[in-house]
């Protein structure tokens, strides 16, 4: 068998000639019109080039190019312009462009979930619109108009975070702010405790409640004025002019917080200790007061009344108040005539 046979087959000398021959002609063929046919885009299709300082990280040839989201071409080609930046020709569908503008601004983002990145438009006011050709300037004034958005990017802020923010400074503010926050915890608590007791216990109207509490309000001006007095007192007092007596003043405070606070907690204490039984006596007794005041309208409005005609019984004298009181002894006549005789009275008819 030739050589150049194969089992099975009917090739022969003549006819492996032939196929050789057409198959370089095809080859030959095939390279001419990869390098000599101009590449014709499609229907449509437009090219922008944008000039930009920067290219983000993985944007390359074939990348994607969307208009707020949807996509509309891809980069065609990258090119460098020395000083000036990059120039980055992108082929775009013009039908899809919906008048896009050469205000146009770019975002470099990441285009899935694995991080592969794409060329986000956005459409701005005003411009001309992107025809085959336009030219969109990124750059200088316009720079702000292009933003990196990568997943490289976005790892390197978070470096930067994490170097610049996250240091052992930080630390310990957050270690000082939590050792404060755990202070506060009891009156935080208490404050909790209360309300939670108030809302538990109420029976009257928040309204009202306010109402009553807030007239305590009344008072806090002539506190406020009073507690000035008292500052002001510091700075004009004639005792306290001389060191000796500004000494003693001192010392005054000194044994207060010394001495008087710590006796009159241990005295509290105490109480409690011996008197903390007491307490739901004391309970009992103020609720059965309390419930033994029917109506308190009515009741204030009779205590008003008592107190008003006890106020009427009497009159001033150079001795002091008299009560006005009238002694009637027709009943005990045995009474009346040595009674006068002591004051120095005569006995009205009648006795009295």
């Amino acid at each position: 068998m030739p050589a150049y046979a194969l089992p099975g087959t009917e090739v022969g000398p003549r006819r492996a000639r032939i196929l050789g021959v057409v198959a370089v002609v095809l080859v030959i063929a095939a390279v001419v019109v990869w390098r000599v046919v101009p590449n014709s885009e499609p229907a449509g299709q437009i090219r922008v080039a944008l000039i930009t300082a920067q290219v983000g990280e993985g944007v390359a040839p074939g990348t994607d190019v969307r208009l707020d989201g949807v996509r509309v071409g891809s980069v065609a080609s990258i090119d460098r312009l020395g000083s000036r930046g990059q120039r980055i020709t992108v082929s775009l569908q013009g039908s899809q462009l919906f008048g896009l503008t050469d205000e146009l601004s770019v975002d470099y983002v990441t285009g899935n979930l694995f991080g592969i990145s794409a060329v986000d438009l956005h459409s701005g006011g005003g411009g001309a619109l992107l025809t085959d050709g336009s030219i969109v300037d990124l750059t200088g004034r316009n720079a702000g108009r292009l933003r990196d958005a990568t997943l490289s990017a976005l790892l390197e802020s978070t470096g930067g975070l994490t170097a610049d923010v996250l240091t052992p400074k930080l630390a310990a503010l957050l270690a000082t702010a939590a050792r404060d926050v755990r202070a506060l915890s009891p009156m935080l608590q208490a404050i909790g405790t209360t309300v939670r007791s108030f809302t538990d216990t109420q029976q009257l109207p928040t309204s009202l409640l306010f109402d009553r509490f807030g007239s305590t309000l009344d008072g806090v001006p002539a506190a406020l004025t009073g507690g000035l007095a008292v500052l002001r007192s510091a700075y004009t007092n004639q005792y306290l002019s001389t060191p000796e007596h500004m000494a003693r003043y001192s010392r005054m405070f000194a044994e207060i917080q010394s001495r008087l606070l710590p006796a009159a907690t241990r005295t509290a204490g105490t109480g409690r200790d011996y008197f903390a039984g007491f307490m739901p006596m004391t309970t009992a007794i103020l609720d059965q007061l309390s419930a033994s005041v029917g109506t308190p309208q009515r009741s204030a409005q009779q205590l008003s009344d008592l107190l008003d005609r006890l106020g009427a019984a009497f009159h001033d004298t150079p001795n002091g108040p008299m009560l006005d009181a009238d002694v009637d002894l027709e009943v005990v006549p045995a009474l009346a005539a040595p009674l006068s005789t002591v004051l120095g009275l005569h006995p009205a008819p009648g006795g009295r």
